[in-house]
């Protein structure tokens, strides 16, 4: 087998792996919810990846410090950056307040539409009918995934229509986050851009975490924070080694699936721990939407390609 099929199955496998990770962690961060807040819980997640990549980075040498005392104005972009990382993680927790797993992760899915427009406003890259097809249908899902509670989402705006605007907001964020990182991606590398995130996250929240609320975990949240730890590590290093290997439309194309993961890891764990976790309670039309949604942000990323191929042959 050639290096470059060896390489491109690595980072196939590497970005399921991403997907697959990130597909679960909402779970995870819904049942720490019943006893921690949002900005507590991202506190101690950035403290735990921190802990962990200290080490990592330091057996490599690659601590980012020098880097930054070399260049103090990549502090602007850096602080940037981390506003962005910490909207994400603390608006997307909050949500999980008021929704399920997969009604966050299938809004979140509108950061690919941001991300689209971003780039088109900040970095004057051209929209194409292809992706505006992809929206299109990304829209149209996400429509028959709120088919049971659009209505009463607008007429009323309820708990549930707060929990998915702040999924919104969260979405948002993140495309404050991308945008910061592709220009701080010529400085630092994936690894040493979240070491900064970690450290830099973890004093800006520190006025508002409740440390001593720890307490109040039971084994099992103390077990599934501890995981939400590594799981950032492992979701942001897998997504970096994938993008080294494989074609980053392509890499993209996979994390589109982890509403999907997210939606049958709900279904899996309610099913054999119903005491703990809940169904997402969707009807037809809902588990349509979800894979609607999927297709939507995935032919935005690649549906291009697809038709260049077409074309070629």
């Amino acid at each position: 087998m050639s290096t470059p099929i060896k390489s491109a199955k690595l980072g196939f496998f590497l970005s399921l792996f991403t997907a697959f990770i990130w597909g679960n962690v909402p779970i995870a961060i819904k049942e720490i919810m019943q006893s921690l807040d949002a900005p507590t819980l991202v506190w101690y997640r950035f403290l735990i990846s921190l802990a962990i990549l200290w080490p990592i980075l330091a057996i490599k040498k690659s601590l980012p410090m020098q880097m930054i005392t070399k260049n103090p104005k990549s502090l602007l972009l850096l602080s940037v950056l981390t506003l962005g990382i910490i909207g994400n993680f603390v608006l997307f927790s909050a949500s999980l307040s008021y929704t399920t797993p997969t009604v966050s992760q299938i809004v979140m899915q509108l950061s690919s539409v941001g991300l689209l427009f971003a780039g088109v406003i900040f970095f004057k890259e051209r929209l194409s009918i292809i992706q505006m097809i992809g929206v299109s249908i990304l829209i149209s899902g996400l429509l028959l995934f709120f088919n049971r509670n659009l209505i009463e989402m607008i007429s009323s705006f309820n708990a549930y229509a707060f929990g998915v605007v702040l999924a919104a907001l969260s979405a948002l964020s993140w495309v404050m986050f991308a945008m910061a990182q592709k220009v701080a991606l010529k400085q630092f590398n994936a690894l040493q851009i979240l070491f900064i995130l970690n450290a830099l996250g973890i004093l800006f929240l520190m006025p508002f975490a409740d440390f001593s609320a720890i307490v109040n975990l039971s084994t099992l949240q103390l077990c599934l924070l501890l995981y939400c730890g590594l799981n950032t590590v492992l979701g942001y290093g897998a997504l970096a080694e994938a993008m080294r290997h494989w074609d980053v439309s392509k890499v993209s194309a996979m994390i589109t699936l982890t509403p999907l993961f997210t939606l049958g890891f709900s279904e899996l764990f309610a099913t054999l721990w119903p005491q703990i976790f809940t169904h997402p309670n969707l009807n037809l039309l809902g588990y349509i939407g979800v894979f609607v949604v999927v297709f939507g942000a995935m032919f935005m990323v690649i549906g291009g390609s697809i038709f260049k191929v077409i074309k070629r042959a």
